[in-house]
């Protein structure tokens, strides 16, 4: 990029305040006038030699970033990076799971800071954001605003849009988030299914036996349907299909795999399918296929997903508050399964495994949740369901 060392010290006739201005030419050859205040001669032609040195080192980047603003930035960031993910040998490559989240968040958040400079934001910006936020969300979300804020800045400082990302530890604070305990009673289930029950035949027939999977299995919403962000390349991301359920002569497995991303890595574990799932997975097969069996016939349709739906939030929100738990989430549903088994005088440590726990103690290392463990798991979760 081009410069011209023209009027380093610059006064403005009607207010007589000084300025540092620099002559800088775009690639296109055009001129560009940079000004900043100063508060006498000498501090002027610092800023002048502050602003030559920066536009030499960032180049082309120096240029646009200063007329950057946070919604050109957002713009940028979710066409280039907030897209499907892409998978290869199983591993993600570029892309996010949570695509539509993403930028359904980072428009909510240029909607408030999207018209600041992105080289002006400072603490001061993000102080307010953050307590304006804080009146209407937990500090959890916040966190989470400026992971996905801080996570752009990153990349603008790749594109040498600005000089150094902003310091955001003061803003992510994680010590704060209060972790969800909820869990879910023996009698709190049954109204759930009582209310789920109702609307096999009506709104939402999968619901029912999503419920009994969720208790049953220790598996993650996600391991069973998508969530929100299923990838365009189906053979990439892998929710529960029939096929995992029954074999082609349909007859019942009794253990299953369920598959799940972390990043980039693709992770395969065990899981249960008791005796009330198949009898839920039966009656849901039955009504989607008018009473029929699974046939070696009618085969070709395991490869079909259960639970294809990428939300089940309205019918969940009726049961729920029929039932009386308005604020129970469908995750909460799952998250009692280790203590659960422990209280049948199961292993915590192989629970633990199947719930597909990472973040163990180091005698855990060699614990493997297996098909005999997985088996053994199944047979008391079966007795606890009579």
């Amino acid at each position: 990029m081009g410069r011209r060392k023209a009027g380093y010290v610059w006064t403005d006739k009607k207010t007589g305040h000084l300025y540092a201005r620099v002559q800088l030419r775009d690639s296109h050859g055009k001129v560009k006038q940079i000004y900043k205040r100063a508060l006498n001669p000498t501090h002027a032609e610092q800023l002048a030699s502050e602003i030559l040195e920066e536009s030499d080192a960032r180049g082309q980047g120096y240029l646009e970033g200063r007329s950057m603003t946070f919604r050109k930035l957002a713009d940028w960031y979710k066409k280039e990076y907030v897209i499907p993910p892409v998978y290869s040998d199983g591993k993600k490559v570029e892309g996010m799971r949570t695509w539509e989240s993403e930028r359904l968040k980072i428009d909510r958040i240029a909607a408030e800071l999207g018209r600041e400079l992105i080289s002006d934001m400072d603490e001061t910006i993000f102080r307010k954001y953050k307590l304006k936020r804080l009146k209407s969300v937990s500090i959890t979300t916040v966190n989470r605003d400026f992971e996905s804020v801080r996570a752009m800045f990153r990349k603008a400082k790749k594109k040498k849009w600005i000089k150094e990302v902003p310091d955001f530890d003061g803003f992510i604070d994680k010590s704060l988030e209060n972790r969800r305990t909820v869990t879910v009673t023996n009698i709190e289930e049954k109204k759930i299914l009582r209310e789920a029950r109702k609307l096999i035949t009506t709104s939402a027939p999968r619901l029912y036996a999503l419920i009994i999977a969720l208790r049953d299995s220790g598996a993650r919403p996600n391991e069973l349907y998508p969530v929100n962000d299923y990838s365009e390349d189906k053979s990439k991301y892998e929710p529960i299909r029939w096929r995992d359920l029954f074999d082609k002569k349909g007859q019942f497995r009794n253990i299953t795999r369920l598959v799940s991303y972390k990043g980039k890595l693709r992770e395969e574990r065990l899981a249960v399918i008791t005796e009330r799932m198949k009898k839920a997975f039966l009656e849901l097969w039955r009504f989607l296929e008018h009473s029929k069996n699974v046939t070696p016939a009618n085969a070709a349709r395991l490869d079909n997903m259960v639970f294809p739906h990428t939300t089940y939030k309205k019918s969940w929100d009726i049961v729920r508050t029929a039932a009386g738990y308005p604020d129970l989430r469908l995750r909460d549903l799952r998250r009692d399964w280790v203590t659960r088994l422990s209280r049948l005088g199961y292993s915590d440590k192989l629970a633990q495994r199947g719930a597909g726990h990472k973040k163990m103690q180091t005698s855990f290392e060699y614990t493997e949740f297996d098909e005999a463990a997985a088996l053994q798991a199944k047979l008391l979760l079966d007795r606890d369901n009579r």
